[in-house]
């Protein structure tokens, strides 16, 4: 089944993800309710070739199926939402090679023994078509039966979002997968032609973006958390074979995990998966020399908040004796703000009202700190929300007034990317106009546009 091609990927060097042996995913194949509810389709169509304009499309049929499959409503009723999950469960049979058609004709695959359990090979070439079902019709088949989807093409990029999850280490938020349906969906237009007409598509007929996820997590390629997605071991591994030629690093054992691995880790991690990871990280190193690691990976990560921000966050989370790992980090001027605080804090003092001697914030770290909070915000969701809760968390001291004053005034570019930041993102008009009045009075000629 023909499916389009993004016109390029950008693959990072380490997806945080363990793949998991062959009996292993060929296990987690065949729990899957969806192949079942595929495995039973056919054996109720059976040996006998049932015409499929008017034998297998007759609602009469698809009612005794949808029976069969125990799909139908309450009330006996074939309901258009009962119906397009017939539909799709029909689409998961056929790809799987369950079911056959020829001759205008659909029955069970000729061999296929419904009553015996599939050998481990089986059920990974019968998921393999299913993820086919999903690559080429996991969105078309969500559209409103009346929707005509002109201008608009939804068939074949069912393999967009999924290959955007493995650009971003392997998670993404839904609205970053919406606009990876709406980039194949209107493939050849000019970017203003584009998001014209997604955006009155969508506007009348609604995003499908959500329903495609759970036909993905329904196949065991991804979980849903609220507005992130995150491909699974089976989901990461099946995307790579559809790029033979990618080379990426394969996580080592836990205990040989790199800091920049833990950092990676941490940000595409389930916390639960993390958590396991860092333990057995941490069982092969003192406590001081792994706060050490991280606190020099952290700093090294100087142009991503997101990652200094992860690695500091990480640190602080290690018990033991790590105090003089803290002070020899504040000669690391990437985390020294950050190491000053932590040993402030360990004190019983406050960094900013009353810091030990020695320990106190320099010149525009109030700036930097708060900037960093509001990019890592950005760069670890793109939802404007959380924009608005790092600007209000970094400016609880203050006034977002005063913050902007701040950042501004620094001469940072970091400064001045968290106000751009602010300016393009942040969901009040009001404080986002404020933030680029802001900027506009940055004393520099380089001034940054806001991360995509």
């Amino acid at each position: 089944m023909k499916k389009k091609k993004k016109k390029s990927i950008i693959l990072p060097s380490v997806i945080p993800v363990r793949f998991p042996a062959g009996e292993e995913l060929a296990a987690a194949m065949r729990a899957l309710p969806v192949m079942r509810l595929a495995r039973a389709l056919a054996d109720w169509v059976g040996d006998e070739p049932i015409p499929i304009a008017d034998g297998w499309q007759a609602p009469e049929t698809k009612l005794d199926a949808a029976r069969a499959l125990g799909l139908v409503a309450e009330d006996g009723t074939l309901t258009d939402e009962i119906t397009r999950r017939l539909n799709w469960i029909y689409e998961i049979a056929f790809h799987a090679g369950y079911l056959h058609t020829e001759h205008g004709a659909v029955h069970r695959h000729q061999g296929l023994d419904t009553a015996t359990e599939q050998t481990d090979a089986q059920i990974r070439t019968a998921w393999d078509g299913a993820l086919n079902a999903l690559f080429a019709h996991g969105v078309e088949d969500l559209l409103p039966a009346a929707a005509n989807p002109a201008p608009l093409d939804f068939h074949g990029i069912g393999n967009f979002p999924l290959l955007a999850m493995l650009e971003q280490h392997g998670t993404a938020t839904v609205a970053e997968l919406s606009d990876e349906i709406a980039l194949g969906a209107t493939e050849g237009m000019t970017p203003s032609a584009a998001e014209h007409a997604w955006a009155a598509w969508t506007s009348k007929h609604g995003d499908p973006t959500r329903g495609y996820l759970g036909l993905a997590e329904e196949l065991g390629v991804l979980k849903i958390d609220g507005e992130t997605a995150t491909l699974t071991p089976v989901g990461a591994w099946a995307m790579l074979r559809q790029l033979p030629n990618a080379h990426l690093e394969h996580l080592p054992g836990s205990a040989e995990l790199t800091p920049y691995q833990v950092l990676v880790c941490r940000l595409g991690m389930p916390d639960e998966a993390f958590g396991r990871e860092l333990e057995c990280w941490l069982t092969a190193r003192e406590p001081g020399s792994a706060v050490t690691e991280l606190l020099t990976e952290a700093a090294a990560q100087g142009d991503s908040p997101l990652y200094l921000r992860t690695g500091v966050q990480i640190a602080a989370g290690i018990s033991g004796d790590t105090d003089e790992a803290w002070r020899e980090a504040l000669a690391m001027p990437g985390v020294r703000p950050y190491a000053a605080a932590e040993l402030n804090r360990r004190a019983g003092r406050d960094f900013w009202g009353n810091p030990l001697p020695g320990l106190e914030p320099i010149h525009c770290d109030s700036a930097v700190m708060a900037s960093h909070g509001i990019i890592a915000a950005y760069e670890g969701s793109k939802d404007p929300a959380e924009v608005a809760r790092a600007v209000r968390e970094e400016a609880s001291r203050t006034s977002e007034a005063a913050m902007f004053g701040e950042m501004w005034r620094s001469r940072h570019q970091v400064a001045y990317q968290a106000l751009a930041v602010i300016g393009q993102h942040h969901p009040d008009k009001k404080t986002a106009k404020a933030a680029r009045a802001a900027l506009h009075k940055a004393p520099s000629a380089r001034l940054p546009t806001a991360p995509h």
